[in-house]
C-alpha cells in the first residue's frame, strides 16, 4: 500500500514540475509573439525555441544561406543581410559603348561596376575571386584577391 501511495505521488508530482517550467517558456513565447518586424519576432521565436530544446543547426545554416543571398539587397531587412560577401565571377557582360561593366556571382546576383575606385575593369573575369564589404551610405566596395584596389558597385538583381 506504502508503494501505491509512494508511485501515485511521484506520478502526480510530474505534471507540475512540467507545467511550472512550460509557463516560463510561455511567457517567453508570448514576449515574442508581440514583436511587430516579422524578421526580429522570427530571431525571438528561433533564441526561444533554441533555449528549449537547443541549436536547429538547419536554421542556423538557412539564416546565413538568407543572409549571403540577400547581401547588397538595399530592399531586404538589415537583418536578413550578411556584413559582406565572398564568392566567385561566373559571368561578366562588358557594353564598350555606354561603358557598363556587369558580372554575375555563383549566389546568382547580379552587380554593376561604377566609376569609383581604382581597380581595373580588366581584372573583372570569370573564376576571380571577390570580396564585397558594405561602404558608407550603402554604397558597396569589390576587391579581388590578389588585385591592388578596390571598385565601387552596385547590385541591380
Amino acid at each position: 500500500m506504502k508503494r501505491l501511495i509512494g508511485l501515485a505521488a511521484i506520478v502526480l508530482a510530474v505534471p507540475v514540475g512540467v507545467g511550472a517550467q512550460e509557463t516560463g517558456n510561455d511567457a517567453r513565447l508570448l514576449q515574442c509573439r508581440e514583436i511587430e518586424r516579422k524578421s526580429q519576432r522570427l530571431e525571438c521565436f528561433d533564441e526561444a525555441m533554441d533555449a528549449i530544446f537547443g541549436v536547429d543547426e538547419v536554421a542556423e545554416a538557412e539564416r546565413e544561406e538568407l543572409q549571403r543571398d540577400n547581401f547588397g539587397n538595399l530592399a531586404a531587412d538589415q537583418q536578413d543581410v550578411a556584413d559582406d560577401f565572398t564568392g566567385t565571377i561566373t559571368h561578366v557582360d562588358f557594353n564598350q559603348t555606354y561603358n557598363i561593366l556587369r558580372f554575375q556571382l555563383d549566389n546568382g546576383s547580379v552587380w554593376e561596376a561604377k566609376s569609383s575606385g581604382s581597380l581595373r575593369y580588366g581584372f573583372f573575369q570569370p573564376g576571380e575571386q571577390v570580396t564585397i564589404k558594405r561602404g558608407a551610405l550603402g554604397t558597396f566596395k569589390l576587391s579581388i584577391a590578389g588585385k591592388r584596389g578596390w571598385r565601387g558597385v552596385k547590385r541591380i538583381d
